[in-house]
Order: structure tokens, then sequence, then C-alpha cells
């Protein structure tokens, strides 16, 4: 009797050893930090999930497994953390604990990064004696103490590479032994813990800017004894309704999962593997209900808008500085125009002025040579005293329009100091690509010579050119290389050596 309650715990606890010492969860694409302690805090959310799974529901004393965990992080997703109790039952066999973790997020550039996680905990093992039905209840083994306990580790990392994840874990690092009985000639009664290993590959391809996510992932779990098993699937979640997924799970099942975000803050999912081993059709099916809880804003999203808000902001502001320059150069152009048109009326009104002077004084002469018996004119049209006559020779009673010659090339002088002689009207090729400041824009070349008259009278030095883009013709002072050095020159009047009106024209 004593070996067949002897067989009957080792069978179990080699039925949980290889196949329930890591419980088998459907819903680990949302709850990765239970196997990996990397993950811990790695999306930037706080919460609390639920789990319920019920494996193969047609044989009594099936797996049942139930977890109730936390995720959260600190310290702006430099630090994570996470923790969760499970109880983990397979007929009179079950286990039960409780686990923390902490993991560190080291950031090597926006898009990639490195984690690493450590968890320990505690976990109790417990052979339920009073499932156990034996004709001798006087067997020792019913006396035996099977209710023990143990410390162990679980080390992970995770590498991320823009959208792709790479990482592995090791669950029962220190793989301890558990004595539940030393009153054997041949060995002990134990529970031994195996180390596991799992790798987890994962690449989440980002629809409509991240508001949809299609992710197919491959997760690979083996031990010493066992051989490896392998999930692969493909998942997709729409933010802020539901998630939808399917995965294929080697020499065991498929599985299909699928969930709706309720509100913002609530997730419900529910996950069914139907059993394609020899005994499935025998063992029956599978269901897993998962409820997570999420409290406020994921702080990777709230970073991540905060990014946008600050790009929007530079932009605003980068736009508001065009904005401004664009407003001073339409001022510039308007105080141009209009000091233009107002100088165009002054140079007219003066041009009148003098034609009336000129007019009367020739008049006020002919009427005195006509008291005399006549003019006198030499015959090259100069008067008696040598200058020339302005009279027009067509006989129309108008004056020769005269220009001022500025020489290209040549120096000009001008009352205004300080400049490099290359930048001087008269010494630039006027109408070449620069920034002119400009004392008047007008519409027709006599009134900009005009101008020019004036000025070389004030002992100013200017040249003019024509915009054929907008056929004004510009009177100009000084050329520069760059907007800068005009705009000082402008707005300090050449360092107030000249008190009119100044305008930049760009060609």
């Amino acid at each position: 009797m004593k070996n067949s309650i002897l067989i009957v715990a080792i069978l179990l606890g080699s039925i949980t050893a290889k196949a329930q010492q890591l419980p088998l969860i459907s819903n680990y694409l949302n709850t990765a930090y239970l196997f990996n302690p990397a993950f811990s805090g790695i999306d930037g959310k706080t919460e609390i999930t639920v789990l319920n799974r019920r494996q193969w529901t047609d044989v009594q004393g099936s797996p049942e497994t139930q977890f109730m965990s936390f995720n959260g992080n600190q310290n702006d997703l430099k630090f994570g953390y996470s923790g969760y109790a499970f109880n983990d039952v397979t007929d009179i066999v079950s286990r039960s604990g409780f686990y923390g973790s902490y993991a560190w997020h080291v950031k090597f550039s926006d898009e990639n990064s490195l984690s690493l996680g450590m968890g320990g905990g505690y976990v109790n093992n417990t052979i339920n004696i009073a499932g156990i039905r034996v004709q001798d209840e006087l067997d020792p083994v019913l006396y035996s103490q099977l209710n023990r306990g143990t410390f162990d580790l679980n080390f992970g990392f995770n590498l991320k590479f823009g959208d792709f994840n790479i990482g592995a874990a090791i669950p029962n690092l220190l793989a301890p032994a558990i004595d539940f009985s030393d009153n054997y000639i041949i060995s002990p009664f134990q529970y031994q813990y195996m180390r596991h290993f799992v790798v987890n590959t994962q690449y989440d391809v980002q629809m409509q800017k991240g508001l949809m996510t299609l992710s197919p992932y491959l997760t690979v779990r083996a031990n010493q004894v066992t051989i490896p098993q392998v999930d692969a699937g493909l998942m997709f979640n729409h933010n802020e309704y539901f998630f939808v997924g399917a995965a294929y799970r080697s020499s065991y099942a498929v599985t299909g999962n699928a969930g709706v975000h309720l509100t913002e803050n609530i997730t419900m999912g529910y996950a069914y593997d139907f059993s394609l081993n020899t005994y499935g059709f025998a063992l029956g099916n599978s269901h897993e209900f998962m409820l997570r809880y999420s409290f406020g804003e994921s702080k990777k999203d709230k970073r991540l808008e905060n990014e946008i808000k600050k790009l929007k902001d530079r932009q605003r502001r980068q736009s508001g500085d065009l904005e401004d320059l664009l407003n001073d150069r339409l001022d510039e152009f308007k105080d141009e125009v209009t000091e233009g048109q107002k100088a165009l009326f002054d140079a007219e009104k003066e041009a009148m002025k003098s034609e009336l002077t000129t007019a009367a004084a020739e008049a006020a002469a002919n009427n005195s040579q006509s008291s005399q018996g006549g003019s006198i004119l030499n015959s090259n049209g100069s008067n008696p005293d040598g200058t020339l006559n302005n009279t027009n020779p067509s006989g129309n009673g108008g004056t020769i329009a005269t220009y001022p010659n500025t020489p290209q090339g040549g120096r000009t002088n001008s009352n205004i100091k300080g400049y490099d002689p290359t930048q001087y009207a008269g010494n630039v090729q006027a109408g070449s690509q620069g920034y002119y400041v400009t004392a008047g824009v007008f519409g027709a070349r006599n009134n900009a010579a005009k101008l020019q008259n004036k000025l070389r009278s004030q002992g100013v030095g200017s040249d003019l050119f024509q915009d054929p883009s907008n056929n004004m013709f510009y009177v100009f002072l000084l050329k520069f290389n760059n907007y800068e050095s005009a705009k000082q020159a402008r707005e300090s009047g050449f360092n107030g050596q000249y008190g009119g009106k100044l305008w930049i024209k760009v060609l």
C-alpha cells in the first residue's frame, strides 16, 4: 500500500513538474511580466489583472489556475515593478505563492532600449491527503508533512529595436528541491523544481498612427527533461475597442482569444484552447477569463503626447517668427511705396517750381531783349554769357531732363563713412543679387534721377536700377551681402549719418 501511494504521488508530482510548474496561460501577451520580469512597467501602465483558467474540462481534478497581479512604473518609465499571487491546483497536488519583480529600462534612443528584470517569491506546495482513498488508513505516508514551501528567483531581459522585441527569462532560477518526507530507505519523497527557459519574440506593426497594432509573435518554453513547446501566433489590437488573436501551441492545442475594451480603463478577455494531441477529445477543452483595470493614463502615451505638444509648440513659434518677418517685410514694402509716392510728388512739385521759375526768367529776358530789338544767341545755341540754353530744340518750350552720371565700378564720394568701399553705390553692379538699402522707389526713371540729384547735392552718393518683376526704379545708397547687415544699416541710419527714410530691397 505504501508503494501504491508513493507511485500515485510521484506520478502526480511528475505531471505537475513537467506540465504545470509554469502555469499555462493563453493571455500572456497581456501579462508578459508573469513569466519575464523585464516586462514589468514596460508599457507605462498601472494596472490590476485577474485571470482564471480551467484546463481539460472533461477530466476530474484537471488543472485550474488563478492569478491576481499588479503592474506599474515610476521615475518616468525608467523603472518598473510588478507582483502577483497565484493558486495552481491539479487534483490532490496544489501550489500557491506570490512573487514580486523589479525592472530597469535603459533607453539608448527613442526607438531602442534594454530592459532587465529580477523577481523573487515564495511558493508553497501541498498534497491533499484527504483526497487519497486507500484501504490502509494507517499507512505512515499519510502522516508525513505534505505541506512545504520554498523561496525562488526569476530573471529576464528584453531588447527593443524599434517595433521588434526579443527577450528571454529563466523562471525557477534556483531550482530548489522540497523534501516532503525522508522516511524511506531508497530515497526521500521529494518535489523537484526545474529551471525553465522562456524565449520571446514579437513584432508590432503600427497602423493608423498607432491606433491599431498587428503583432506576430513566437514563444519557446523549455527545461532539462521535456521537449520544448513552441507558441506561434498573431494578435490584433484596436486600442479603443477590442483585441483578437490566434496561436498554435505545439503538441498541445490551437488557441483563440478575444477581448473588448469596455471603457478606457477596463478590459475583459476570453481564451479557448482546443486540444490537438492523441487524447484531446477525451480530455476536453480549456477556458480562460481575464479582467484588467488600468489606473489613469499610460505614462508612455502621456509622454508621447507631451513630445507631440512640444513639437507643435515649436512649430507654432517658428510659424509665428516667420509670420512676424513677413509682416515686417510687408510693412516695409508699404512704407516703401508710400514714401516713394511722396518722394515722387515732392520731386514733381520741385521740378514744376523750377520750370516755372525758369520760364518766368526767360520770359523776362525775352521781353528785355525784345525791347532792344531782339535776342542774341550764339550759333551753337548758347547764351551770350557762354551758358547752355535749356530750351528744348524741338521748340515746345520744355526742358531737357538730365541724369547723373554715376560710373559703374568707379568710386563714388559720399558723406556716409565706415563701410567697405565695395558696398557703396557706384562700386557695385546695380540690379545684381543682394540686399539694397534704398532711399526711394519710383514708377518713372525721371523721378528716380531727380532724387539722385537731390542726394548728390547733399553729398550722398547713390545709384539706381529697375526691378523687372514690377518695373519700379530703386534709388540705393549701399548694397550688402546679407539681410542682417542691411537691416542694421537701415535701422541705424548708417550709424546716424543719414536722416531720411530708408528701406531694404531684396534681389
